[in-house]
């Protein structure tokens, strides 16, 4: 390369890059297909836009100055009635309302700091529920840790309150180890679940297979006696139950069962 050719590249380098118009950024944040947010009764609504907002900001990597003005258009509906009653309090020629302000009327209207106590005390208080498996709990500690992020920033007190939270059975036996960051805890906790599950299913099957050989049992049992009832219950002679010789077919008396003399003549009778 020529000293002139290197010279002219130097130069464009140097020249400063034009200004993306307004238009450029909001035709990017589009195809995005950024969220509205209308007002509802539910304040994790408006938690939600907000944080579904600052992702796409932060993917687009776009001023602070922009952030405001490809928000607002996506107020819609009671929304946008609130924001044109105040912005006039809060925004001049002069001075343009940043995000970090903007962030703080919009929580104040619609996630108040009453609602973010609330969610702070909730995950402070969770517990992993008996129908709850380890990653679901682990899920609602996410969800919910939001609103703590100074416990949460820390990994020794993130995965101690993640332990604490346990149930029982599974907390009890993570009891000897010394957890120092949150991805531990939960692999080990995960661990231990997997093999609770194994030993229940392991019992389950042994009842299962004690409970198949007593039916088998009952049911030969019950085979056996009907054979035995059928078998009383079938005389050729006299038409009558009974597992005995049949008496009758013998000419033997039935008030003694011996044979060899008349029913008058029968020796227990005269004793009678």
């Amino acid at each position: 390369m020529s000293n002139r050719e290197n010279e002219q590249q130097q130069q464009t380098q140097a020249a400063p890059q034009p200004t993306p118009s307004l238009k450029s950024y909001y035709e990017r944040f589009r195809t995005l297909n950024p969220p509205l947010f209308e007002d509802g009764p539910d304040p994790m609504t408006a938690e939600t836009w907000f944080r579904e907002m600052e992702k796409m900001f932060d993917a687009l990597q776009y001023p602070e100055n922009m952030k405001v003005r490809l928000a607002v258009p996506m107020l819609k509906e009671n929304a946008e009635f609130w924001w044109t009653t105040i912005k006039a309090a809060y925004e001049n020629n002069n001075d343009q309302l940043t995000w970090e302000e903007f962030k703080e009327i919009f929580y104040d209207q619609y996630f108040p700091r009453t609602i973010r106590l609330v969610k702070e005390n909730e995950f402070l208080t969770l517990k992993q529920k008996d129908d709850m498996t380890v990653l679901k709990y682990a899920n609602k500690f996410n969800e919910l840790g939001r609103f703590c992020p100074l416990l949460m920033e820390s990994e020794r007190n993130k995965a101690n309150r993640f332990e604490q939270g346990l149930r029982c059975g599974i907390r009890s036996r993570l009891s000897s180890h010394l957890f120092n960051n949150y991805k531990d805890v939960l692999e080990r906790a995960l661990k231990v679940e997997s093999e609770i599950k194994r030993s229940e299913q392991e019992r389950s099957n042994k009842k299962r297979l004690r409970l198949t050989e007593n039916l088998n049992d009952q049911q030969k049992n019950s085979t056996n006696i009907a054979e035995n009832n059928k078998e009383a219950m079938i005389c050729e002679y006299c038409g009558k139950n009974h597992y005995r010789p049949c008496l009758k077919k013998l000419g033997a008396y039935f008030s003694c069962g011996r044979i060899g003399h008349m029913k008058q003549d029968c020796p227990i009778k005269k004793k009678r």
